[in-house]
């Protein structure tokens, strides 16, 4: 795949959350239960995205997968619609979005010994499971300051979304070279 390709399907899996997050930056705000059709529309659009990139063998964002999977998750919840879960999501903001990057990076960084958690070809294991680590230890503080700032959607879902990103890709860079 040509380097060319390999940015375009990175970007394109940015697209469902930014789907989703796009009604907060229009209105100044959150409120997930008046975002449930954009929840349907971006899990919708994740599976897709998701499925037709790994259908063409192209090496996933593991973040962006993590956040695929809650989109999912709140597709399911406010598509069908299941109260709970629509109440579950609304309660936790972005907190359930970083336990399953934090759960999938933790799969990932033991049962993925060639990408690892940091999503990345061509490293030796050894690199990648240290990047992993590197990358699964923010995770965690992405996690625990979700929590500390879930009432702040912009402090506790799109900073730590922001920087887990940014820095999966400098360590990324930084390990090619």
């Amino acid at each position: 795949m040509t380097r060319s390709l390999k940015i375009v399907a990175e970007v394109v899996q940015f697209v469902p959350i930014i789907t989703l997050a796009s009604s907060f930056i229009v209105k100044g705000g959150v409120d997930l239960n008046q975002a449930s059709t954009l929840f349907v529309i971006s899990g919708a659009g994740a599976l897709f995205i998701t499925l037709t990139l790994v259908y063409f063998k192209v090496l996933l964002n593991p973040i962006l997968l993590a956040t695929n999977l809650w989109l999912l998750f709140g597709a399911v919840a406010f598509g069908i619609p299941v109260p709970f879960l629509v109440t579950f999501l609304s309660q936790t903001n972005a907190v359930l979005l970083f336990a399953a990057t934090f759960g999938l990076g933790v799969v990932l960084t033991f049962a993925a010994p060639r990408t690892g958690f940091i999503g990345m070809r061509g490293g030796d294991a050894k690199t990648v499971r240290r990047l992993s680590f590197i990358l699964l230890g923010l995770a965690v503080v992405a996690l625990l300051w979700a929590i500390l700032f879930k009432d702040n959607i912009r402090l506790g879902g799109g900073l730590p979304f922001i920087v887990l990103n940014v820095t999966r890709r400098v360590l990324i860079r930084r390990a090619s070279k």
